[in-house]
């Protein structure tokens, strides 16, 4: 695990009052949440309580762990909404080569900012950002400092320029490069961690392969990969045939894997990122990669992917899960004219993914993804007093079933409030939008 000495004043010792806490049981209880030294110092009755602590009023509020998106290209953040209804190369052709090849280091602060900016809003606390427009060392430094800005906690792939204006001879001295410059801040109270995003053997050759994945486990940082998606068959087959599977390698979608993949997945201690919007929106796969992952005992979590193609919002993710997942096992039965005797998974489940399995992939497991004493303070509460939250006698469900970024009301990094009442604190909201509004005018101008 990363440590980085930080020179940020300490935060603010908080108390929640009163709110419907969820624990690791996946029951909510009324409980207070103490937070010390941007830690979690108490549950239930926090004895540790001395009176210096800011209260927060929990009450007809949800207490969560922050979301935990696996997978997020956050560069795009200044492009949401700015594709559809297209398969991934011509998706790849419009935006990451036709919007952002041109980027400037200008650029990727803003769509890192701004990305950063929509998954805090949405109750995403914890990121992993696949970084795969950084041409540059002042794209890389622009990029850092963003994560570094937003407050978020991230873990930073880094993928050099992954498109035609992309330069692979430049990787090695890239990855040092972002190293030192990571390890020069001393601002993030070890927020920031990183790995490298490679291109895998749908991308580039075996001894390209050999090559990127020698560099990462020389430099200690974990792998990942875009892999089994609709028409890029094979690459967990050709990893083992060199000899480059390990507990180090992450696999986004996954939705093609064959059963002999997700043994040598499962094998060799991989984990998976499902994104079941994009999967299924794009036509990546039939399914999302949840049920398979959970099946082989391989650990899974959950991500939006790109904002210029879906939605920024893990909640949404969450459901969409669930009913891909229902689809498929309940299709045999249907098929034969029957009704499913049992449905496969939950809610719990689901939520699941999105907190402590997010945590598991990113190997964040014991900082974030519940609500423990000791553990980091990466915090959300809901609303629960909106009609569409306010349940029979499930909060838990309900948020589930019904919840949207416009529900989070507080969001807490480390002990740090980034959001507050439903907006977000520190003026970064602002902040954020003069960047990606001048960002988004350079963008444009090229474009004429």
């Amino acid at each position: 695990m990363e440590v980085v000495v930080s020179d940020t004043p300490v935060p603010q010792p908080l108390l929640l009052r009163g709110g419907h806490v969820l624990f690791p049981d996946g029951m909510s209880r009324i409980a207070d949440v103490l937070i010390r030294d941007g830690r979690i110092a108490g549950l239930g009755d926090p004895a540790a309580a001395v009176g210096d602590e800011e209260i927060i009023d929990a009450a007809d509020q949800l207490v969560m762990p922050g979301l935990v998106d696996t997978h997020r290209h956050m560069w795009l953040g200044s492009l949401a909404a700015s594709s559809s209804d297209i398969t991934l190369f011509p998706y790849a052709q419009q935006v990451n080569e036709g919007l952002g090849d041109p980027f400037t280091a200008e650029d990727v602060y803003a769509g890192v900012l701004w990305g950063a900016v929509q998954a805090i809003n949405a109750g995403v606390t914890t990121v992993a950002d696949w970084a795969h427009n950084l041409g540059s060392d002042a794209d890389i430094d622009a990029n850092l400092r963003a994560l570094h800005d937003s407050g978020i906690r991230a873990r930073l792939y880094f993928g050099g320029k992954a498109s035609a204006g992309g330069d692979y001879s430049r990787y090695e001295a890239q990855t040092r490069h972002l190293q030192a410059a990571h390890a020069a801040r001393r601002q993030d109270d070890g927020r920031i961690a990183l790995g490298l995003a490679l291109r895998g053997p749908s991308m580039a050759t075996p001894a390209e392969n050999e090559y990127e994945f020698a560099l990462a486990r020389e430099l200690g940082l974990p792998i990942s990969l875009h892999a089994g998606m609709a028409g890029l068959p094979g690459t967990v087959d050709q990893l083992g045939r060199q000899d480059l599977l390990g507990p180090d390698v992450n696999y986004v979608h996954a939705n093609e894997f064959t059963e002999q993949e997700w043994k040598q997945v499962a094998e060799s201690g991989g984990t998976v990122s499902a994104t079941p919007t994009v999967d299924m929106t794009m036509g990546l796969g039939t399914h999302p990669a949840v049920g398979a992952a959970l099946e082989h005992g391989v650990p899974v979590g959950l991500g939006a992917d790109t904002v210029a193609y879906g939605p920024s919002d893990l909640f949404a993710e969450m459901r969409l899960a669930l009913a891909a997942e229902r689809s498929r096992t309940n299709a045999q039965p249907i098929n034969r004219g029957e009704m499913p005797a049992e449905l496969r998974h939950g809610h719990l489940d689901m939520l699941d993914l999105a907190t402590r399995g997010g945590a598991r992939v990113l190997g964040f497991a014991d900082q974030v993804g519940e609500i423990a004493v000791g553990r980091q303070a990466d915090l959300i509460t809901l609303d629960l007093s909106t009609p569409h939250l306010d349940s029979f006698n499930n909060p838990v469900l309900a948020a589930f079933l019904s919840a949207g970024p416009r529900d989070v009301d507080t969001v807490i990094v480390g002990g740090r409030i980034l959001k507050r009442r439903g907006t977000l604190t520190n003026d970064l909201l602002q902040r954020a939008r003069r960047e990606v509004r001048s960002s988004r005018a350079r963008i444009r101008g090229r474009s004429l």
